[in-house]
Protein backbone atom coordinates (compact mmCIF):
# COMPACT_ATOMS: atom_id res chain seq x y z
CA UNK A 1 0.00 0.00 0.00
CA UNK A 2 1.76 3.34 -1.37
CA UNK A 3 2.76 5.30 2.20
CA UNK A 4 0.10 8.28 1.67
CA UNK A 5 -3.07 5.44 1.72
CA UNK A 6 -1.55 3.97 4.39
CA UNK A 7 -1.33 6.47 6.35
CA UNK A 8 -4.43 7.74 6.18
CA UNK A 9 -5.60 4.34 6.99
CA UNK A 10 -3.70 4.65 10.11
CA UNK A 11 -5.58 7.75 10.76
CA UNK A 12 -8.99 5.96 10.40
CA UNK A 13 -7.80 3.39 12.76
CA UNK A 14 -7.40 6.28 15.54
CA UNK A 15 -10.14 8.02 15.12
CA UNK A 16 -12.66 5.02 14.71
CA UNK A 17 -11.23 1.98 16.53
CA UNK A 18 -10.43 -1.04 14.17
CA UNK A 19 -12.10 -0.85 10.94
CA UNK A 20 -11.74 -3.00 8.04
CA UNK A 21 -9.54 -1.83 5.24
CA UNK A 22 -9.69 -2.30 1.96
CA UNK A 23 -7.63 -5.17 0.76
CA UNK A 24 -6.64 -6.12 -2.58
CA UNK A 25 -9.09 -8.19 -4.05
CA UNK A 26 -10.92 -5.08 -4.36
CA UNK A 27 -12.96 -5.77 -0.97
CA UNK A 28 -14.15 -2.27 0.40
CA UNK A 29 -13.40 -0.97 3.40
CA UNK A 30 -15.92 -0.55 6.27
CA UNK A 31 -16.83 0.00 9.90
CA UNK A 32 -19.02 -2.20 12.02
CA UNK A 33 -21.62 -0.67 14.72
CA UNK A 34 -24.00 -3.16 16.40
CA UNK A 35 -24.37 -6.75 16.58
CA UNK A 36 -28.10 -7.44 15.71
CA UNK A 37 -29.80 -9.95 13.47
CA UNK A 38 -30.86 -7.93 11.05
CA UNK A 39 -28.37 -6.23 8.83
CA UNK A 40 -27.27 -2.96 6.75
CA UNK A 41 -25.19 -1.81 4.53
CA UNK A 42 -24.98 2.30 4.46
CA UNK A 43 -23.20 4.05 1.57
CA UNK A 44 -21.98 7.60 1.64
CA UNK A 45 -22.61 10.70 -0.79
CA UNK A 46 -19.87 12.60 -3.48
CA UNK A 47 -18.33 14.75 -1.13
CA UNK A 48 -18.26 13.08 2.09
CA UNK A 49 -17.19 9.09 3.26
CA UNK A 50 -18.96 6.77 5.94
CA UNK A 51 -18.16 9.05 8.65
CA UNK A 52 -21.21 11.03 7.51
CA UNK A 53 -23.46 8.54 9.65
CA UNK A 54 -20.91 8.93 12.69
CA UNK A 55 -23.68 11.48 14.27
CA UNK A 56 -26.82 9.06 13.56
CA UNK A 57 -24.86 6.20 15.29
CA UNK A 58 -25.31 6.82 18.93
CA UNK A 59 -29.44 6.41 18.05
CA UNK A 60 -29.38 3.19 16.59
CA UNK A 61 -30.36 -0.39 18.09
CA UNK A 62 -27.56 -2.27 18.27
CA UNK A 63 -29.50 -5.21 19.53
CA UNK A 64 -31.94 -5.29 16.40
CA UNK A 65 -29.24 -4.41 13.77
CA UNK A 66 -26.05 -4.92 12.65
CA UNK A 67 -24.74 -1.83 10.40
CA UNK A 68 -21.76 -1.72 7.98
CA UNK A 69 -20.73 1.52 7.43
CA UNK A 70 -18.74 1.30 4.09
CA UNK A 71 -16.04 3.87 1.99
CA UNK A 72 -16.86 3.17 -1.75
CA UNK A 73 -13.65 3.19 -3.94
CA UNK A 74 -11.35 6.21 -3.44
CA UNK A 75 -12.90 7.33 -0.14
CA UNK A 76 -12.38 6.69 3.13
CA UNK A 77 -11.24 3.28 4.15
CA UNK A 78 -10.80 2.25 0.18
CA UNK A 79 -9.24 5.23 -0.67
CA UNK A 80 -6.70 2.91 -2.06
CA UNK A 81 -8.83 1.14 -4.46
CA UNK A 82 -8.58 2.13 -8.06
CA UNK A 83 -11.62 1.62 -10.33
CA UNK A 84 -13.85 2.44 -13.37
CA UNK A 85 -15.94 4.57 -10.53
CA UNK A 86 -19.85 3.32 -12.47
CA UNK A 87 -22.84 2.58 -10.51
CA UNK A 88 -22.44 -1.03 -12.10
CA UNK A 89 -18.85 -0.89 -10.16
CA UNK A 90 -20.39 -0.25 -6.49
CA UNK A 91 -23.55 -2.38 -7.11
CA UNK A 92 -21.02 -5.33 -7.85
CA UNK A 93 -18.95 -3.86 -4.76
CA UNK A 94 -21.92 -4.04 -2.48
CA UNK A 95 -22.34 -7.71 -3.27
CA UNK A 96 -18.88 -8.93 -2.73
CA UNK A 97 -19.12 -7.07 0.62
CA UNK A 98 -22.61 -8.50 1.72
CA UNK A 99 -20.76 -12.04 0.51
CA UNK A 100 -17.66 -11.44 2.49
CA UNK A 101 -19.78 -10.90 5.48
CA UNK A 102 -21.63 -13.96 4.84
CA UNK A 103 -25.14 -12.05 4.96
CA UNK A 104 -27.90 -13.61 2.39
CA UNK A 105 -30.17 -10.39 2.98
CA UNK A 106 -29.82 -7.46 4.16
CA UNK A 107 -31.24 -3.64 4.23
CA UNK A 108 -28.97 -0.81 2.14
CA UNK A 109 -28.77 2.41 2.51
CA UNK A 110 -27.38 4.88 -0.57
CA UNK A 111 -26.91 8.83 -0.35
CA UNK A 112 -27.16 11.19 -3.33
CA UNK A 113 -24.68 9.94 -5.79
CA UNK A 114 -24.59 6.07 -4.08
CA UNK A 115 -28.57 6.71 -3.91
CA UNK A 116 -28.52 6.14 -7.56
CA UNK A 117 -25.82 3.83 -7.29
CA UNK A 118 -28.24 1.91 -4.72
CA UNK A 119 -31.05 1.94 -7.36
CA UNK A 120 -28.56 0.34 -9.90
CA UNK A 121 -27.85 -2.73 -7.28
CA UNK A 122 -31.99 -2.23 -6.04
CA UNK A 123 -32.58 -3.09 -10.30
CA UNK A 124 -30.08 -6.17 -10.38
CA UNK A 125 -31.11 -7.65 -7.33
CA UNK A 126 -34.89 -7.48 -8.27
CA UNK A 127 -33.98 -9.36 -11.61
CA UNK A 128 -32.17 -11.73 -9.81
CA UNK A 129 -31.08 -12.85 -6.32
CA UNK A 130 -33.59 -10.85 -3.84
CA UNK A 131 -31.67 -10.27 -1.24
CA UNK A 132 -32.42 -7.01 -0.61
CA UNK A 133 -34.98 -6.83 2.20
CA UNK A 134 -35.20 -3.24 1.89
CA UNK A 135 -33.93 0.11 0.46
CA UNK A 136 -33.80 3.99 1.80
CA UNK A 137 -33.04 6.30 -0.71
CA UNK A 138 -31.22 9.44 1.05
CA UNK A 139 -31.37 12.45 -1.27
CA UNK A 140 -31.24 10.32 -3.72
CA UNK A 141 -29.11 11.30 -7.80
CA UNK A 142 -32.17 9.10 -9.67
CA UNK A 143 -31.73 6.27 -12.47
CA UNK A 144 -31.66 8.75 -15.12
CA UNK A 145 -29.04 11.05 -13.70
CA UNK A 146 -28.98 14.66 -11.92
CA UNK A 147 -30.76 17.60 -14.40
CA UNK A 148 -27.62 19.66 -14.19
CA UNK A 149 -27.63 22.41 -16.31
CA UNK A 150 -24.27 23.70 -18.08
CA UNK A 151 -23.40 25.97 -15.03
CA UNK A 152 -24.39 23.28 -12.71
CA UNK A 153 -21.85 21.16 -14.91
CA UNK A 154 -19.37 23.78 -14.01
CA UNK A 155 -19.81 24.46 -10.57
CA UNK A 156 -19.61 20.93 -9.65
CA UNK A 157 -16.65 20.14 -11.65
CA UNK A 158 -14.78 23.27 -9.80
CA UNK A 159 -15.79 21.94 -6.58
CA UNK A 160 -13.51 18.73 -7.34
CA UNK A 161 -10.22 21.22 -6.46
CA UNK A 162 -11.01 24.53 -5.50
CA UNK A 163 -12.12 24.92 -1.49
CA UNK A 164 -13.55 27.81 -1.65
CA UNK A 165 -16.23 26.50 -4.62
CA UNK A 166 -16.74 23.14 -2.60
CA UNK A 167 -18.10 25.08 0.99
CA UNK A 168 -20.25 27.19 -1.21
CA UNK A 169 -21.41 23.68 -3.04
CA UNK A 170 -21.78 22.64 1.01
CA UNK A 171 -24.09 25.60 1.82
CA UNK A 172 -25.87 25.44 -0.85
CA UNK A 173 -27.06 22.30 -0.82
CA UNK A 174 -28.05 23.17 2.96
CA UNK A 175 -29.87 25.98 1.93
CA UNK A 176 -27.46 28.51 2.82
CA UNK A 177 -28.61 27.85 6.14
CA UNK A 178 -25.73 27.34 8.54
CA UNK A 179 -22.67 28.56 9.70
CA UNK A 180 -18.99 29.00 8.06
CA UNK A 181 -17.82 25.97 10.21
CA UNK A 182 -19.94 23.49 8.29
CA UNK A 183 -18.73 24.71 4.86
CA UNK A 184 -14.84 24.20 6.22
CA UNK A 185 -15.53 20.60 8.24
CA UNK A 186 -17.00 19.19 5.29
CA UNK A 187 -14.25 20.57 3.11
CA UNK A 188 -11.68 20.06 5.18
CA UNK A 189 -13.08 16.39 5.52
CA UNK A 190 -13.63 15.78 2.06
CA UNK A 191 -9.84 16.36 0.87
CA UNK A 192 -8.77 14.58 3.99
CA UNK A 193 -10.34 10.98 3.07
CA UNK A 194 -11.35 11.20 -1.00
CA UNK A 195 -8.48 11.29 -4.03
CA UNK A 196 -9.65 13.51 -6.93
CA UNK A 197 -9.78 10.75 -9.66
CA UNK A 198 -12.41 9.13 -8.37
CA UNK A 199 -14.11 12.50 -7.80
CA UNK A 200 -13.70 12.73 -11.36
CA UNK A 201 -14.63 9.33 -12.18
CA UNK A 202 -17.89 9.78 -10.29
CA UNK A 203 -18.98 13.09 -11.18
CA UNK A 204 -19.62 11.46 -14.43
CA UNK A 205 -21.16 8.36 -13.11
CA UNK A 206 -24.20 11.03 -11.49
CA UNK A 207 -24.36 13.64 -14.03
CA UNK A 208 -24.07 11.30 -17.24
CA UNK A 209 -25.51 7.68 -16.09
CA UNK A 210 -29.10 6.90 -17.47
CA UNK A 211 -30.70 4.00 -16.44
CA UNK A 212 -34.11 4.82 -15.89
CA UNK A 213 -35.38 3.00 -18.89
CA UNK A 214 -34.43 -0.43 -17.52
CA UNK A 215 -35.87 0.74 -14.22
CA UNK A 216 -39.41 1.84 -14.77
CA UNK A 217 -39.86 -1.60 -17.05
CA UNK A 218 -38.39 -3.68 -13.86
CA UNK A 219 -41.80 -3.71 -11.71
CA UNK A 220 -39.71 -3.27 -8.87
CA UNK A 221 -41.37 -4.48 -5.22
CA UNK A 222 -38.91 -3.94 -2.63
CA UNK A 223 -39.84 -1.92 -0.37
CA UNK A 224 -38.44 1.68 -0.26
CA UNK A 225 -38.08 5.10 1.39
CA UNK A 226 -36.87 8.37 -0.59
CA UNK A 227 -35.89 10.87 2.40
CA UNK A 228 -35.48 14.49 0.96
CA UNK A 229 -34.75 17.85 2.58
CA UNK A 230 -37.03 20.57 2.36
CA UNK A 231 -33.26 23.08 1.99
CA UNK A 232 -31.54 20.68 -0.82
CA UNK A 233 -31.52 21.80 -4.37
CA UNK A 234 -33.99 21.32 -7.03
CA UNK A 235 -32.96 18.41 -8.35
CA UNK A 236 -32.97 16.42 -5.00
CA UNK A 237 -36.54 17.70 -4.14
CA UNK A 238 -40.20 17.04 -4.43
CA UNK A 239 -41.36 17.93 -7.66
CA UNK A 240 -38.25 15.69 -9.11
CA UNK A 241 -38.89 12.57 -7.45
CA UNK A 242 -42.82 12.82 -8.19
CA UNK A 243 -41.88 13.19 -11.56
CA UNK A 244 -39.72 10.26 -11.51
CA UNK A 245 -39.58 7.61 -8.71
CA UNK A 246 -42.81 8.24 -7.55
CA UNK A 247 -43.85 6.78 -11.48
CA UNK A 248 -40.71 3.86 -11.50
CA UNK A 249 -41.39 2.39 -8.01
CA UNK A 250 -44.41 0.05 -7.24
CA UNK A 251 -43.61 0.09 -3.53
CA UNK A 252 -42.39 3.58 -2.28
CA UNK A 253 -43.06 6.31 0.10
CA UNK A 254 -41.29 9.42 0.91
CA UNK A 255 -40.42 11.89 3.91
CA UNK A 256 -39.27 15.25 3.45
CA UNK A 257 -37.71 16.67 6.33
CA UNK A 258 -38.43 20.58 6.79
CA UNK A 259 -35.07 21.30 8.88
CA UNK A 260 -32.16 19.75 6.54
CA UNK A 261 -31.08 19.93 3.21
CA UNK A 262 -28.86 17.32 1.13
CA UNK A 263 -27.36 15.68 4.71
CA UNK A 264 -30.08 14.80 6.90
CA UNK A 265 -27.87 12.20 8.93
CA UNK A 266 -26.34 14.88 9.76
CA UNK A 267 -28.61 18.01 10.64
CA UNK A 268 -31.29 16.18 11.67
CA UNK A 269 -29.42 12.84 13.07
CA UNK A 270 -32.06 11.29 15.33
CA UNK A 271 -35.07 11.41 13.03
CA UNK A 272 -32.80 10.58 10.22
CA UNK A 273 -32.24 7.04 12.37
CA UNK A 274 -35.96 6.77 13.36
CA UNK A 275 -36.41 7.13 10.06
CA UNK A 276 -34.36 4.07 8.30
CA UNK A 277 -35.15 2.13 11.14
CA UNK A 278 -38.85 2.15 10.88
CA UNK A 279 -39.16 1.69 7.63
CA UNK A 280 -36.56 -1.30 8.10
CA UNK A 281 -39.09 -2.38 10.88
CA UNK A 282 -42.21 -2.20 8.47
CA UNK A 283 -40.48 -3.98 5.52
CA UNK A 284 -40.41 -7.23 7.32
Amino acid sequence: MPTRYFLAALAATLMWGQPALADESTLLGYRVHGHGPEHVIMLHDWMGDASNYDAVLPWLDEIRFTYVLADVRGYGLSRNLDGEFTSDEVSGDVTRLADHLGWSHFHLVGHSMNGMAGFKFLLSDSLGAKRLLSYVAVTPVTPDGYPATDEDRAFLAAAIGDDDTARMAFGALTGARLNTAWGQQKTARNRQTSRPEALKGYYKMWLDEDFSDAFSRAHIDTPVLVIGGRNDLPGFQEAHYSATLATWLKNVRFHYVSDAGHYPMQETPILFASLIEGHFTSSR
